[in-house]
Parts: C-alpha cells; sequence; structure tokens
C-alpha cells in the first residue's frame, strides 16, 4: 500500500495551510487552573471564520475572555486569537438566573449574552478554546472554558483531511444543570439535553482523547479541517468533499442523517480513520434547531418508524459494525489503569507496520481504554479482507479489542482503532483535574508515547489520504496504435491518472496524464516492459499503483 518506487507526486502547494498556520507563535498561558465561580457558554459550538459568536457569561470576579486555537505551535499548544474586550481590560461581575428543568426537558441555562467574540475571516478552521479569565480577588488567574469549532470555508480549497469533532459527546455526558444522558447524574437522566449551558466537570472534554490526534496531525502538517458532528448533520455530503474523514476521540452520539452520510461516503470512496471506540453508538435526533439532543435510549421511542427510532443503531436494523468493523461490546468493568495491545502476525505483515519497529507479539502499552471494541460476529458484520492489526484478549475484563482495517467495493479504506485511548501513543500532552473536566473513574490515561504508533499512524496515513488504485490496467492493440485503459471509478474526486512504462531494469517514463485516452509512445530500447498507473485526486494519487502484464520488446 505504501508509496515507493516511483517518482513522487507533486503537492498542489508547497505548503499546507496547518504547516503556515503552527509555524506562527504559540503559548502556554491557555493552561490555566478551572474555577468554579465563573461559568460560560457560547450561542453557537461550531461556525465560521468570520462569525460573530455570542458568550453568555456567569461570574462572581471581574473578567475577560481569551480565545485560543487549540494545535501544535512547536509544542506550546495554542495560538492566543483575541481578548475580549481586550488583553489589557475587563468586564464586571455578572449574576445570572438559571431556567429550572426537569428530567423530560433540556437542560438550557437561558442566560442573557454578556460578550461577542468576533471570529476573523482569515482565522483557520480548528479547535477553540474560550477561556473566561478572572482578573480580581485571590483567583485572579483562573478560568472557566466552553469551546468553538470552526469549519473550512466551501470558497476555500477542501483539506485531504476533515476531522469530526464529537460535540454530540460532549453534551450527552454534560450534567450541568442536574441531568445528563445518563443516570449518575446528580439529577438522574433526562432524554433531552441542550447545547445551550455550560460544561460542568463530569462532563466529557476535548483534552480527554482528542487533542492528542490533533497535535500529531498538525505536528506532521497534514492538509487537515475540522467541523463538528452537528456540522456533518446539517450537510452530511460535506464528507465527500475530503479524501479521508477522522472521527475524533469518543463519538458516541450520532443522527440517522450522519450515518447515511458516513455510509454515502465510504460508498464514494472516501477512507476513513475511527480514532477512539464506542462510536456511532446511540441514535438521536436534534430539536430546537440543532441546540437540543433528544434520545429516549430505547425502542419504548413513541416515533411509530422503527428505523428512526432513538435507540441503539444495533436495535434499528443499522450496527455500527456494518460501517467501523467492529462494534462496541458493553459497558466494562472500572479499570486501575490502560490495557494493552499487541501485535497480531496479519499484523506484522501488514505494510502499515513497515518501519515501525513492531513485530508480532510486540506490546502497546496502555492504549485499549475503559470502553473498547472488537470484531463482531453480527451478521453482515465480516467485511471481506479485514486484517485485525492489534488485539487485546480481554485476559483483564472479559472484552476483548481489535484495531482492524477493510476495504469496501467503493475501494475505501475503514480504520478503526477499536480502543478509546489509542491517541494517548501519538502525542504526550496530558490534561489533569485543574485544568479539564474530571479524570473518569477507572481511567488514568496513562499510556506513553509510542514513536511505534506514531510511524504506524504516519504509514496509515500515507495510505488512507489517498484514492484507490485501478482495479486493473489493460494493454490493447487498436487501429491507430497501443492503448492503455484503467477504466474510471466513480468518485467524482478523481481528476486524472498519471501512466507510466517501466521496465524490468526499473526504468520509469511518463507516457499519460489527464483523463483523455491513453495511446503511449513505442518502447524503442530492448526489454521487457509493464504499463503501472494511478488515479489522481486533487491532493496527489494512489499509494499503491496498478500493473498491465508484461511484454518484451522488440
Amino acid at each position: 500500500m505504501l508509496l515507493c518506487g516511483r517518482p513522487a507526486l507533486a503537492l498542489a502547494s508547497p505548503e499546507t495551510p496547518t504547516q503556515i498556520e503552527n509555524a506562527r507563535a504559540g503559548t502556554t498561558a491557555w493552561q490555566r487552573t478551572l474555577y468554579t465561580g465563573v461559568q460560560l457558554y457560547a450561542d453557537q459550538i461550531g461556525a465560521l471564520p468570520g462569525d460573530a459568536v455570542g458568550v453568555h457569561v456567569q461570574s462572581d470576579y471581574r473578567y475577560r475572555l481569551r480565545v485560543y486555537r487549540l494545535g501544535w505551535y512547536g509544542g506550546d499548544g495554542a495560538r492566543l486569537m483575541a481578548c475580549v474586550p481586550s488583553c489589557v481590560t475587563d468586564e464586571a461581575p455578572v449574576t445570572q438566573r438559571n431556567d429550572a428543568a426537569s428530567a423530560g426537558s433540556p437542560q438550557r441555562a437561558g442566560w442573557t449574552t454578556t460578550d461577542v467574540v468576533q471570529t476573523a475571516a482569515d482565522w483557520p478552521s480548528g479547535y477553540y478554546l474560550i477561556e473566561a479569565e478572572l482578573t480580581s480577588g485571590s483567583v485572579a488567574g483562573r478560568i472557566a472554558t466552553t469551546y468553538l469549532v470552526l469549519r473550512r470555508p466551501l470558497d476555500q480549497p477542501q483539506s485531504q483531511i476533515l476531522v469530526q469533532v464529537p460535540v454530540n459527546t460532549w453534551e450527552a455526558y454534560n450534567a450541568w444543570g442536574g441531568h445528563s444522558l445518563y443516570n449518575f447524574s446528580p439529577a438522574g437522566a433526562s432524554i433531552r439535553v441542550s447545547f445551550d449551558r455550560p460544561f460542568d466537570n463530569q462532563a466529557s472534554s476535548p483534552l480527554w482523547w482528542e487533542i492528542q490526534t490533533v497535535r500529531f496531525l498538525e505536528r506532521e502538517g497534514y492538509d487537515v479541517s475540522y467541523q463538528t458532528d452537528v456540522d456533518t448533520d446539517a450537510d452530511p455530503t460535506s464528507l465527500l468533499r475530503h479524501r479521508l474523514v477522522i472521527v475524533n476521540g469518543h463519538d458516541e452520539y450520532w443522527t440517522v442523517a450522519m450515518r447515511d452520510g458516513f455510509d454515502a461516503a465510504v460508498a464514494a470512496g472516501t477512507n476513513l480513520a475511527f480514532m477512539g471506540s464506542n462510536d456511532a453508538y446511540w441514535n438521536i435526533r436534534y430539536e430546537d434547531d440543532r441546540h437540543t439532543i433528544l434520545t429516549y435510549k430505547s425502542l419504548y421511542d413513541p416515533n411509530p418508524d422503527t428505523t428512526q427510532k432513538t435507540a441503539m443503531f444495533r436495535e434499528i436494523g443499522r450496527p455500527e459494525c456494518l460501517l467501523l468493523g467492529v462494534e462496541h461490546y458493553g459497558i466494562i468493568r472500572e479499570t486501575a489503569g490502560g490495557l494493552d495491545y499487541v501485535v497480531t502476525a496479519p499484523g506484522a505483515a501488514d505494510p502499515w507496520l513497515a518501519g515501525t519497529g513492531l513485530s508480532a507479539g510486540d506490546t502497546i502499552a496502555g492504549v485499549v481504554g475503559r470502553e473498547h471494541d472488537t470484531v463482531s460476529g453480527y451478521p453482515g458484520c465480516q467485511h471481506p479482507g479485514e486484517v485485525t492489526l492489534f488485539h487485546y484478549d480481554g485476559s483483564q475484563d472479559g472484552i476483548p479489542a481489535d484495531a482492524t482495517r477493510y476495504t469496501a467495493p467503493s475501494g475505501a479504506r475503514v480504520f478503526a482503532t477499536g480502543a478509546q485511548e489509542f491517541s494517548l501513543a501519538l502525542d504526550g500532552y496530558r490534561a489533569d483535574d485543574t485544568t479539564a473536566p474530571a479524570i473518569p473513574v477507572g481511567t488514568d490515561r496513562s499510556a506513553p508515547v509510542d514513536p511505534r504508533v506514531q510511524q504506524f499512524m504516519r504509514n496509515a496515513l500515507d495510505d488512507l489520504t489517498r484514492p484507490e488504485a485501478p482495479l486493473q490496467v489493460r494493454r490493447s492493440k487498436e487501429s491507430n496504435g497501443w492503448r492503455v485503459r484503467t477504466g474510471w471509478p466513480g468518485d467524482q474526486r478523481i481528476v486524472g491518472r498519471i501512466v507510466y512504462r517501466v521496465r524490468s531494469d526499473g526504468q520509469q517514463v511518463l507516457v499519460c496524464t489527464g483523463r483523455a485516452p491513453c495511446y503511449p509512445p513505442k518502447a524503442t530500447e530492448p526489454g521487457t516492459y509493464r504499463y503501472m498507473a494511478e488515479y489522481v485526486d486533487a491532493w496527489g494519487g494512489t499509494s499503491a499503483p496498478a500493473f498491465s502484464t508484461s511484454w518484451t520488446h522488440p
């Protein structure tokens, strides 16, 4: 699968937007201590550069807002983008009312807007951290946080990689106001939760299992942009504008429109990588213009259409393994620490492990995590050619886990880590209770950075960021000469092909490009030859070219 033995394709740009952005000066000042005497939320969690975002603050002390973009930035992790009202002035304390809500109603704060963050048109797509920084009293310098995700505008070149941010799951676990979607919340479970409220200290956080993937991608300079799963629901066809879609972190709560969009993306040749576990598990619906999540988590949902009931996707006939290749196996017992993956024999022989130093039986420490997925026995989930790269045997909790890859009929490759903490092996950032919401019980996030896994991920991304290869390369005689045929895939992102004539001694000659019929000039030197072909999209060519049968000249 890996690119080798032929001339490298030129990139569309010598530098990606990610490289340009991360060359700018960063700061570590965003890592401050949380304080409960200040809270805030934004009136939208996904936006475009240039949008004005209302912010709702409640604070016992004077404060200012600081807005950071999270990334690599030479290891500093963020760049300061704006301050409100400025970086040297502040605002008076503000008291807000709280809207009461029953278990059947959304937990909505209902606060008035205190501030507006005016994003700029040149702000790049990414995770944005909005901090309310206290400026007075003994707690000066402490903060509360909320998040904003900026997507890339359609009038700009679309990125090779799209990262989906799991904000639905953030809100599902958010118990601000007393209720979340879980019965361990202070006031029990609700069937509705709202985005219009602060995050409490039990909410899921991108600083647990998402930021490490972001830092790795941006450190490596990949052409990447970001959008929330709410954005995906609003425009499922957005997935088709990228070669690879990465589902980041713990993305448990999906809509039917999201699932339809991902199924269509795979069918169209879009590669997928699921970097966490327990993804695409619960079906939800939105209300209130996508500001409220509704799910009964049961087939008792009164919707008469069984395929739309807000239960597990497997309960409505669409198990997640049909898409991911693995499925969530259930709630496991709490563990004292991480669980280990072991490299399988097929994994050790796989091109994605080339140059990693990983051999069959080697251990990848601590990455499996508290929740994990495994190869499924569900009917229809046995994908032809699916390979298990890493495996955990379930010896500590009775539930195995698998990291797998399969190739769909479209040629799309689908990779699933099956492990909640796989991203920790990619980057060393670790939040603690002072800089992020509370650490989940039984999860110490102690998995070390593993250079072998980092190289594995580079290999995987080298393949996943490329289109499929031609299924065949045929050389046929026609009245006006020899013609090379490759056929054309249904993938509309394929803009052309490149065909080389390759002699057995390794000599390569470029003979055709583009979409026009390929009539290569005759070989003039004696030798045995083959034609080698690859498809090309807006970002590059296939990772493994296809070859014709050989012939000898003269």
